[in-house]
């Protein structure tokens, strides 16, 4: 009797043991999200959202990767409009072969008249819902194109367009410097706290001609999309573009520089020497006179030469100083730059605000409400930059 009621006992347990699989789907009844553009809708109520899924179409995916012969798209969309983001997601299912899965969700592209209206509402489902991670970036389409467009351009070299998109991030992120990836929880944290930048990508070319397979059969497509501009938003609206040197100037304040190449003057030639800075350290130190915060910025930076287009030669010390002054004058340019626009448009992207309640609790509460528009914008904000060209490279002289 006692050996039957411990098998028992067994038997329930097992029962429990076996049922971890009761939600489980089969993947080909799956539709794996890549990507997903969020538009302006056609009216405020019923139509606020027009959002667009990427797709990816595995068998087409994996036939290309191993150098089969491509029969159909890589990747399909669906575009639905919607008063919610909820409700235009669940009308896509109608569209969609199968259940839509977001875990693996690699890019999501904000249109810009969206984002000029506001943002905030699009991220309370993505931050409540479980099935969405916070990690992957955030891009605004820049430009008389929609967010929709640029999920719709084929792409070379990357199957997936989405992945092509995080990819070209990650490079220029890594080696230009001037547009970084923002990830979903970083814009939480900007929308609940204050401004904060977002990198913008556009379509360059016609649509109609990037919407089609061919394009990506030329050398050289007829249509692209690079990422161009960082949008800087402030009150959860996009409120100004800034392009080449300002964008870049914002990722050297906030500390985010990887590498990056810089053209100095030599004597009367512009642009004539390519420095490549491969080590920053941007550090901030706030500093409290007369009960107001007084900002100093230092940046460290090191750079080796690329290249030489004039006589100058690089084996003197002398010269390589000279170098290294310029050097410093321009990333002290770019840095102001950026820092003169952000105090213009009365927006602390920079989060210098933070660093004042690490250092003055007491001060920070006064001025806290009044930082963005009142004080930022005519604080004191010191730079310094202390650059080194460690390397000349192969040669010390030019073919002048």
């Amino acid at each position: 009797m006692k050996n039957k009621q411990i098998i028992l006992l067994f038997l329930c347990l097992f029962i429990f043991l076996i049922s971890g699989c009761w939600d489980s789907n089969e993947l080909q009844k799956l539709c794996i999200v890549a990507g997903m553009a969020i538009d302006k809708g056609n009216d405020n109520t019923k139509n606020r959202f027009r959002i667009t899924v990427q797709i990816a179409n595995p068998p087409q995916v994996a036939g290309d990767s191993q150098g089969g012969k491509m029969q159909a798209s890589r990747v399909t969309n669906f575009t639905e409009t919607g008063s919610t983001i909820s409700e235009t997601l669940r009308k896509i299912s109608n569209k969609a072969p199968g259940e839509l899965l977001f875990p693996h969700l690699q890019v999501m592209v904000i249109g810009e008249d969206l984002a000029k209206e506001g943002i905030a509402d699009i991220f309370d489902v993505i931050e409540r819902d479980s099935q969405f991670r916070v990690l992957f970036p955030i891009l605004i389409s820049k430009g008389p194109h929609s967010a929709k467009d640029i999920l719709e351009v084929t792409t070379t070299l990357e199957a997936i367009p989405s992945a092509k998109i995080v990819e070209a991030l990650r490079t220029s992120e890594r080696y230009w410097g001037a547009y970084k990836a923002t990830r979903v929880d970083e814009v939480i944290k900007g929308l609940k706290e204050g401004s904060f930048p977002i990198s913008g990508i556009q379509m360059k070319g016609d649509l109609k001609a990037g919407n089609s397979i061919k394009n990506v059969e030329k050398i050289s497509p007829n249509t692209i999309i690079q990422l161009k501009g960082t949008a800087i938003f402030k009150d959860r609206k996009l409120k100004k573009w800034l392009d080449l040197n300002t964008a870049r100037g914002v990722t050297w304040v906030m500390d985010e520089m990887k590498s990056t190449v810089i053209n100095l003057d030599c004597g009367m030639k512009k642009d004539a020497i390519a420095a490549n800075v491969n080590r920053s350290k941007t550090t901030t130190d706030v500093k409290i006179k007369n009960n107001k915060p007084v900002i100093y910025l230092t940046v460290h930076a090191e750079g080796e030469i690329l290249e030489n287009n004039c006589s100058l030669d690089l084996g003197k010390s002398i010269n390589l100083d000279q170098l290294d002054e310029k050097l410093e004058e321009e990333i002290k340019i770019e840095l102001l730059q950026a820092i003169k626009t952000a105090q213009k448009e009365k927006s602390d992207l920079f989060r210098f605000g933070e660093k004042i309640n690490t250092t003055d609790k007491k001060l920070w509460k006064k001025i806290e409400t009044a930082w963005e528009n009142d004080i930022f914008p005519k604080t004191e904000i010191h730079v310094n930059v202390q650059a080194i060209i460690r390397r000349t490279g192969m040669i010390t002289k030019s073919y002048r």
